[in-house]
């Protein structure tokens, strides 16, 4: 936090650090402090004067900021941590990637893959059957939609979803000290957990389109589908729809209206229907042939989640996204004859030596 939300250190300088010694290394940012400017400098191949604004911006950590935060029932997750949702680590660049996580609300719903919803920003222009069914289409997927709590279909969705019992992940435009409305809304379906309030911004982050826009990204990395209700804004206008659709997820537009958005979402690949029920049957389909990655079955723990793999490459590949994996562990797997990986060779074995024992 110190180093991220400071002012001594651009964030990207921030991130690079973080990456190449916490998630690339796997040590803890607390070891950098006794470290002098100039080894730190050498290590990271930082130029001097920056390896000490490091140093200097990680002295003004305080662990009374975050005991705060535990104490209003924030929860921050780091890149590092095993809550860190494995879809964004997959679906955005790492320079793209939020290092913190600012989370309100059941964090398991973190290890599960969802469905994006949105649609009109006009709340009147919203048929409010339509509106009811398809929040009861959601919450029968058994996965949590996600929005971003805007005004109209997103919203209400949001809230239709954790009404029918469903559940939902809500990331906000600011901060969660600064969403007052949302928690009026919302505090209920927290308190029953069924929803989880999430912010990639400092809690006291005001809003700002920027910040709003910033986060909508996040909203369909998170996502294995999309549905969106009379959308009145086009793809373009929507960060990572287009990535969503180009990973072969379904992206549903439920409109009877033949608009101008509407074709557009068309033309990038999105099927259009004119209610609930033909959605409901899409969304089924293209949910049920997708592996669901929900976390928690075996032994309720957040962000413990099954890893689906085909090969040994593959599952270095994957367990790497989130730490370092042991030599032995990776010779282990390429040697499984599971996987037809027994005869190729680890770099790190000598095979003259295994022969002759």
């Amino acid at each position: 936090m110190a180093l991220l939300n400071g002012t001594r250190l651009q964030r990207r300088t921030a991130k690079e650090v973080i990456n190449a010694w916490c998630v690339r290394d796997q040590r803890r940012l607390v070891d950098l402090l006794p470290l002098p400017a100039d080894e730190l400098s050498e290590m990271l191949a930082m130029p001097p004067d920056i390896a000490a604004q490091v140093l200097s911006a990680l002295a003004d950590a305080s662990a009374a900021r975050l005991s705060e935060m535990h104490a209003q029932g924030i929860e921050v997750v780091t890149r590092v941590d095993a809550a860190f949702p494995e879809e964004l680590a997959f679906n955005l660049p790492e320079e793209e990637l939020p290092y913190l996580l600012y989370c309100y609300g059941a964090l398991e719903m973190l290890s599960e893959s969802g469905v994006a919803v949105g649609g009109s920003h006009v709340q009147q222009t919203l048929d409010e059957t339509v509106l009811g069914q398809l929040a009861l289409v959601l919450a029968g997927a058994a996965r949590p939609a996600i929005g971003g709590f805007e005004r109209g279909a997103d919203r209400e969705l949001i809230l239709g979803t954790v009404a029918n019992g469903g559940q939902a992940i809500a990331i906000l435009p600011l901060g969660l000290n600064q969403a007052a409305t949302v928690f009026a809304l919302a505090q209920a379906a927290v308190d029953s957990d069924r929803l989880l309030l999430l912010s990639p911004f400092p809690p006291e982050t005001p809003f700002s389109e920027r910040v709003a826009q910033a986060r909508l990204p996040l909203v369909t990395a998170l996502a294995s589908g999309l549905v969106l209700l009379d959308p009145d804004t086009p793809p373009d206008d929507w960060p990572g729809a287009g990535a969503l659709l180009s990973r072969g997820a379904p992206a549903i537009i439920v409109s009877r209206q033949d608009s101008a958005v509407v074709q557009q979402w068309a033309l990038l690949g999105a099927t259009i229907v004119d209610g609930p029920g033909a959605a409901s049957d899409l969304l089924a389909g293209a949910l049920s042939s997708a592996p669901r990655e929900a976390g928690a079955a075996a032994d309720e723990l957040p962000g413990v989640e099954p890893i689906y793999f085909e090969n040994a490459e593959e599952a270095i590949q994957l367990l790497g996204r989130s730490g370092q994996v042991p030599p032995a562990l990776a010779r282990r797997l390429r040697e499984s004859g599971a996987f037809g990986y027994q005869d190729v060779p680890d770099v790190d074995v000598d095979w003259d030596a295994t022969e002759q024992n």
